[in-house]
């Protein structure tokens, strides 16, 4: 990760934020993660998965 000015003032802002109880931090399991298939190549049965954790259908010719 770089650090530099713009970053030290996000982080000051999301801990403020964190600290005041405005926004909450989650772990998320990548198996559970539904845009994770946006981010890298994947099994067929995470695709679908995740497509349907985002109530995406799948095609009509498509099945699992």
């Amino acid at each position: 990760m770089i650090y530099n000015e713009k970053s030290g003032h996000r982080h000051n802002i999301v801990k403020h934020l964190l600290s005041n109880e405005i926004i909450s931090i989650d772990y998320v399991k990548s198996k559970e993660d539904i845009v994770d298939m946006l981010t890298k190549g994947l099994l067929r049965e995470i695709v679908y998965n995740s497509s349907r954790g985002m109530d995406l259908k799948p095609l009509q010719n498509e099945r699992m």
